[in-house]
């Protein structure tokens, strides 16, 4: 039987692991985008990038799929002024992200619509960023068919140490249900600083 004497042994030991670790990294996907593409694309949370929604106390989303179209079924039972404050049903920005869209306005598009189990008649959406905290929350009707509602933000800070795309179903009946299909955030002009 052949057998490797020791000083060949471990250094060909740690090229093969070195390459395999490689190799591995290597069919990784990155995420990484630059300012510059954050700025010309946005950000789309849709189909599979809905699973980086997160609730807060009082909320529950669950995640399903309706003729090959996925989307998340959020309800509440409390409101954001209840107990412990959050951004409710939520999405956080990236620090790269917050970096690249801070200082410009921007345009955020949601598509809800109303649940067919106990459907909220309406839902609160909010931009929760420096200087838009929980009184920030804008009430919108929700329908019974998925349509974008959208929210114009002009940033009051140009610098966000924090960033949250926020929305909170109608919480004070027990219609209390939405349905999310996709969020898109868009920035628009730069705004003064």
């Amino acid at each position: 039987m052949l057998s490797l004497p020791d000083w060949a042994f471990y250094p060909l030991a740690t090229a093969a692991a070195a390459g395999m670790i490689a190799l591995a990294v290597s069919f990784g996907e990155s995420d990484h985008r630059a300012p510059e593409e954050i700025l010309a694309e946005g950000l789309v949370y849709d189909g599979p990038g809905l699973a980086a929604l997160q609730t807060g106390n009082g909320l529950t989303a669950e995640f399903l799929t309706e003729n090959g179209e996925a989307f998340v079924r959020i309800s509440a039972a409390r409101g954001p002024f209840d107990g412990i404050q959050s951004a409710g049903a939520f999405f956080t920005l990236t620090p790269e992200e917050r970096e690249a869209l801070q200082g410009h306005r921007v345009r955020i598009r949601f598509n809800l619509r109303q649940a067919d189990v106990q459907p909220a008649e309406a839902t609160r959406l909010a931009f929760l960023i420096p200087g838009l905290g929980q009184d920030s929350w804008q009430r919108m009707p929700v329908g019974e068919d998925f349509a974008p509602i959208e929210l114009d933000i002009e940033p009051p800070s140009c610098v966000w140490t924090v960033g949250f795309i926020g929305l909170w179903p109608d919480w004070t009946t027990d219609r209390n249900t939405i349905d999310l299909e996709s969020v898109e955030l868009m920035a628009l002009e730069p705004v003064t600083c």
